[in-house]
């Protein structure tokens, strides 16, 4: 049976366990009309299904608790019949002549049907933790106070996940809800026009709500009072506006908006610059609440166009953290507030933890659906930072999937093989005017084996300015060459594809363009007029030749830019491909240029600065050489 039926079976536990006194849905069950249509549409229930549970329920308040009774016998049968389902099955709990009643812990644990937003309040959030946590004591003389702080914080933030890990749900879902997909316009007062401003945030759905996290947090138990603030602090201050006054500026051509705003403590003068709407928002007597940077001027403490909301009753009684999240224009702070406390405190617990329970206990992670509560709306710092922790631990391990998977999917692949003949390597190496490093005859045999191993190459060499990368590039380019196949070299500027071009064209070119001399037995088997240049500045002329020598196979290597991804670009038998600087082209741009092939190697340069743990992460479907 469909999840969204299931659902319609947990409403009428409940009711029938309240004796028909339609508050199984806050509200009443016709409440969650609009919200349970949107899921049942997207499950596939029949439209007929639906109309007929719509017709029974558009009346259901009206009803007697006999007919209510009556109504949800005479819906589940027919919900079981449209399934197929024998009538004689387990059905709900509708009365004692039908089955025998909801006990009381089993009506305790029921729970209204997943789509429906229910009204927000503070018992809706997860279970609250202790906010004091056993850490065992240090001797001072042992370790510094800072390391002290540091074990005291993880010791904190350890109870902290332990106790989450440990808690016990009532309810837990088997399945996500498909509701997590309906758009925001479900949600009560968001109609089109608001869902278009909610758009630009990029929040279409009620899963995009859920993972759009607040930028910064106000801490109202930690304000800093204003006669304690310093030059430079970036600080979030409460106050009250005690005086407020627009001015023209700079021969009048900008406007400045003044405030003195006071907490008791002292004032402070506030002011912005061409926000004149800012004086309409404000007056004389509100309290609000500033985030901004502490300016000084004639030696007074000043603040410059802050981030100013007005503050509200629960902000201010609350001694609490609260959320800021990203805005856009006609969505404000408060408004965006409360329609993310009323998603995430119901639709976050029903998230499904993609992780298993090994994993997280091992890598000490806080479950899914607490750290969505506790990343929005968190209890205190602790459970704010392991909040953080699991969902950066989430996009890492994503991101590390991904890669790794791409990885695997060429691996699966077969490639051209390259092998060089005996002696042929060391003697391209002697033509050079220098000895090769270590370092860089290491790099050389990582790129022969996979040249020769039948799989695509995936390495990515990293070495400073000046350790050889370009040289051992060149190798890498007559082992392919000088069997026929084709190589181009993509850099992020024109310049640096100049530079290339002309170190390839020293190394790998011995022959003249036109020349009628024979080819020695150790030369690479490139011409000057088989290595070419397309960059942005070529001529169209040029240009279209370089393509049409490309599509015949004419031209074996040619080193460019960005154009050389672009669709006029032909290979005739393209098999290496070497991308220098990776860090400035996208995922997208390094798998157009690969497509341009079947299967080719690929060979990534880079000379910024990577640990091999960041790399071996962010580029885990590239083998790593390090010069």
């Amino acid at each position: 049976m469909k999840p969204s039926l299931l659902k319609l079976q947990k409403i009428f536990k409940l009711e029938a366990d309240r004796g028909y006194d339609n508050r199984a849905v806050v509200g009443g069950i016709d409440r969650m009309l609009e919200h349970w249509e949107a899921e049942a549409r997207l499950e596939g229930v029949p439209e007929e299904l639906i109309a007929y549970i719509e017709n029974r329920f558009r009346d259901y308040g009206r009803l007697s608790e006999k007919s209510r009774a009556e109504a949800l016998i005479g819906l589940w049968r027919r919900i079981q019949r449209s399934e197929n389902e024998p009538l004689d099955s387990p059905p709900v709990d509708l009365g004692a002549e039908e089955v025998a009643p909801v006990t009381a812990p089993e009506a305790e644990k029921a729970e209204p049907a997943d789509d429906i937003i229910l009204e927000a309040s503070p018992d809706d959030s997860a279970e609250r933790v202790e906010q004091t946590v056993e850490i065992p004591s240090i001797p001072d003389t042992e370790i510094s106070q800072t390391e002290r702080q540091e074990q005291a914080a993880q010791a904190a933030q350890a109870a902290v996940i332990e106790r989450f890990e440990t808690k016990q749900r009532d309810v837990f879902p088997s399945v996500e809800p498909a509701a997590l997909n309906a758009p925001v316009t479900v949600l009560q007062g968001v109609g089109p026009r608001i869902a278009q401003n909610l758009n630009r945030l990029g929040l279409h759905t009620l899963r995009d709500m859920l993972y759009h996290f607040p930028r910064r947090y106000d801490d109202y138990s930690r304000m800093v009072p204003i006669n304690r603030l310093k030059y430079g602090d970036q600080v979030t201050v409460i106050a009250t506006v005690q005086t407020l006054k627009t001015r023209l500026i700079r021969n009048k051509t900008a406007t400045l908006v003044e405030a003195l705003v006071s907490d008791g403590s002292a004032a402070l003068r506030v002011s912005w610059f061409n926000q004149i709407w800012r004086a309409k928002r404000l007056h004389e007597g509100s309290q609000v609440v500033l985030y901004g940077t502490v300016d000084q001027y004639l030696g007074r403490m000043v603040m410059t166009n802050p981030e100013v909301e007005t503050l509200e009753a629960e902000q201010l009684s609350a001694n609490r953290i609260f959320p800021v999240y990203p805005l856009t224009e006609q969505v404000t702070q408060t408004w965006l507030r409360k329609q993310m406390k009323q998603v995430v405190n119901y639709w976050a617990p029903r998230v499904l933890d993609p992780l298993p329970e090994v994993i997280r206990h091992e890598a000490r992670l806080m479950p899914l659906p607490d750290a969505l509560l506790q990343i929005h709306f968190p209890d205190n710092h602790e459970t704010l930072k392991a909040a953080q922790d699991r969902i950066a631990f989430d996009e890492i391990f994503l991101l590390q999937y991904g890669v790794l998977k791409q990885k695997r999917a060429w691996q699966d692949r077969t490639a051209k093989t390259f092998t060089t003949a005996p002696g042929w390597l060391e003697a391209q190496v002697s033509r050079l005017p220098y000895k090769l490093t270590g370092a860089q005859e290491h790099a050389l045999d990582d790129i022969q084996r996979d040249l020769a191993s039948g799989r695509p190459m995936n390495r990515l060499i990293q070495g400073d300015v000046g350790s050889g990368k370009t040289v051992i590039a060149a190798l890498a380019i007559a082992m392919v060459t000088r069997q026929g196949s084709q190589a181009c070299l993509m850099a992020p500027t024109s310049l640096l594809a100049e530079q290339h071009y002309r170190t390839l064209l020293n190394v790998l070119a011995a022959v003249p363009a036109g020349a009628d001399l024979e080819e020695p037995p150790d030369a690479p088997s490139l011409t000057e007029d088989q290595i070419r240049l397309l960059i942005g500045a070529t001529p169209e002329s040029e240009k279209e030749e370089i393509r049409e020598g490309l599509a015949d196979g004419t031209i074996k290597l040619v080193v460019g830019t960005h154009a050389l991804i672009e669709d006029p670009v032909r290979f005739a038998s393209l098999d290496l491909v070497i991308i220098d600087e990776q860090h400035r082209f996208g995922v997208d741009q390094r798998a157009a240029l690969r497509l341009k092939g079947a299967s080719p190697h690929l060979l990534v340069m880079t000379a910024t600065p990577i640990p091999r743990s960041l790399a071996l992460t962010v580029y885990g479907d590239l083998d790593l050489t390090v010069m």
